[in-house]
């Protein structure tokens, strides 16, 4: 079979040659497609629920809200296990599929589901609700909204960027939401006086049934009118607080009785469990969540895009400030990985110099290592891998067994050719490599296939750490297949039409190592138990010494990016740290750096 595969190549040279041009244009078209990010995503398939009920107790947002909404999920197909918080005010209910199911099909059975629980649930609690399609990495693009001039209240901040600024932002390609924090939310508040109702002889409830009843559009079907129709409309929706004080709520003795005489209707703030504020003054948050599986340099992109636009849209002294950025780290973590390929490229070319002492057998060599990190795009990019860290990192750690393959090839080929010149013999350059060839084709792909053994226990982890290293071992899998196959076919078809017969003979370097290392052979072989012993201590050795080596499940990144959280007591009001953190951030603008940012209750903060 590999003889076979190798005759074919040299057979058809030309056809060989542009089918590995067309594969450079598609393992570049591939570098450019596949999704870009720091790090895998670990986050499991899951859906999250969230039910907002304003006021109500932890207590009773579990018993009459999540209670029911998590035991309907528990019986949806596929799934692993449901989780679910209960806050004051808010319960939160996480459904977590099996991975391999699609979070669409996902979605769909939750969404079905809810359609039941709704009927279920006690009226006037709230309506549960999906959460965004996004993951734990899916935060990529955090801003403010703020007023240069200082004239725009917090609730006006808040209001343009719910309005005008989320809505433009959702438009972005790959964005799922855009989700606001800080400020104060905008509401048309009826303050009831007990007092006055006593007084006209109403009740709470009549006031609340006239508001709703008279908030609403209504047709009125059609009136022909000569050889014309005109639809008839029934105009009722409240534009402002004085529409709303205009409500008639009662009649006493042919004298409307208004909202406005029984209540004090104004604009005001909602009430808030949370705060943002940046060095040291409030202000407004936007976060912009990406769709779970989006190429997060792309969606940041795009959103920065809309961004401009909707800057355009704001009034003048109203500016939109990027805080968070993911493509920041995005890019010092993939530059970390691609210093890390081309100077292990360039030191695996450098060695391969000096070993061969040939720089026609150097070259043919070289070319493997980008053509088979090409192969590996081309698959990554098939199977919906993304380029980050961990999938990056396999191609680091295989830069060397990547020329394994081809160094034996050309070496074998070389060392014919080289006997074929001393021989004074007829030289056929393309017999000679096919013969070569042959020889070391089985022996090159069992060594390929050993080393890809070797990974083979990372395929078998599940879970969290299925998904950190299970992309490494795809990634090293690809790009030594890519080798075999360049191995058995480029190789043999560059050797046959560059290397040219010549006297063969060590470089320097190889001549130095043989000195050391030839008595050290014979040293060996003349003391075959004392080897064999000494390698037997240094394993017990070793294995013995493991228990006491540190133990960590992922390494330390230092990719000068920085965020975290301020977190306090969950007793804390929101007052007393909207003011520290006031009050922390204006002395951090002072001592740290311009750009620190705070936020109250648990929110994040970032500085620098």
């Amino acid at each position: 079979m590999l003889n076979a595969i190798v005759d074919a190549a040299l057979r058809y040279k030309v056809l060989v040659l542009v089918a590995f041009a067309v594969l450079i244009g598609f393992g570049v078209m591939a570098y450019r497609q596949v999704p870009v990010d720091a790090f895998p995503d670990v986050t499991p398939a899951q859906v999250n629920i969230y039910t907002e009920s304003p006021g109500v107790a932890a207590e009773d947002i579990e018993r009459l809200l999540t209670v029911p909404i998590e035991g309907a999920m528990a019986g949806l197909a596929n799934v692993e296990v449901v989780r679910s918080v209960s806050l004051f005010g808010l319960s939160y209910v996480g459904v977590y599929f099996k991975d391999d199911v699609d979070i669409y099909f996902a979605r769909r059975l939750v969404g079905e589901k809810l359609q039941e629980v709704k009927e279920r649930l006690p009226q006037g609690y709230g309506e549960p609700v999906l959460g965004p399609n996004s993951s734990g990495l899916g935060q990529v693009f955090w801003y403010t909204i703020e007023s240069a001039d200082k004239k725009l209240s917090a609730m006006d901040l808040r209001t343009l960027h719910d309005w005008t600024v989320r809505l433009i932002l959702r438009t972005a390609s790959g964005v799922d939401d855009v989700t606001t924090w800080g400020g104060h939310e905008k509401q048309f508040q009826v303050q009831i006086d007990p007092r006055k109702l006593v007084k006209y002889g109403l009740s709470f409830k009549e006031v609340m049934e006239r508001l709703t009843a008279n908030n609403k559009q209504v047709g009125g079907q059609y009136l022909n009118i000569g050889v014309e129709q005109y639809l008839v409309r029934g105009l009722g929706l409240v534009n402002n607080a004085v529409d709303i004080g205009t409500i008639v709520v009662a009649e006493r003795a042919g004298a409307p009785i208004y909202v406005r005489d029984v209540a004090e209707v104004k604009e005001a703030p909602a009430v808030r469990f949370g705060a943002v504020t940046r060095d040291g003054k409030e202000t407004v948050l936007g976060m912009a969540l990406a769709r779970v599986n989006e190429n997060a340099a792309t969606v940041v992109a795009a959103v920065k895009a809309k961004l401009a636009i909707a800057q355009a849209a704001l009034p003048k002294g109203v500016e939109l400030k990027p805080i968070y950025d993911r493509t920041e780290i995005v890019d010092k973590a993939l530059a970390t990985s691609r210093n890390a390929l081309i100077e292990g490229s360039i030191l695996v070319a450098v060695i391969l110099f000096l070993f061969l002492g040939e720089l026609r057998s150097a070259i043919v060599v070289i070319v493997t290592l980008p053509m088979a990190m090409l192969f590996a795009f081309v698959l990554m990019n098939r199977f919906g891998m993304s380029a980050n860290l961990m999938s990056l990192a396999g191609l680091a750690i295989g830069i060397g067994m990547m020329v394994d393959g081809a160094v034996v090839m050309v070496e074998n080929a070389f060392r014919l050719l080289s006997h074929a010149r001393s021989s004074g013999k007829p030289i056929h350059r393309t017999h000679l490599v096919l013969e070569a060839a042959r020889e070391v084709a089985n022996p090159i792909a069992f060594a390929i296939l050993i080393i890809i053994v070797v990974f083979l226990p990372l395929f078998s982890l599940t879970g969290l750490e299925g998904k950190l290293f299970k992309p490494m071992a795809l990634t090293i899998t690809f790009a030594m297949i890519g080798s075999l196959l360049l191995s058995l076919t480029l190789v043999p078809v560059l050797a046959a039409l560059i290397l040219k017969p010549k006297e063969e003979k060590d470089t320097w370097l190889v001549r130095h190592a043989k000195r050391l290392y030839l008595p050290a052979l014979d040293w060996a072989l003349e003391r075959k138990k004392v080897v064999v012993g000494g390698a037997l201590v240094l394993l017990v050795g070793a294995l013995a010494l493991f228990p006491f080596l540190g133990k960590e499940f992922m390494p330390t990144l230092q990719e000068d990016a920085i965020m975290f959280r301020v977190v306090g007591i969950p007793s804390t009001s929101l007052g007393r740290v909207d003011s520290g953190c006031q009050r922390d951030g204006r002395q951090a603008a002072r001592q740290v750096s311009p750009g620190a940012f705070g936020a109250g209750d648990d929110r994040p903060r970032r500085e620098g």
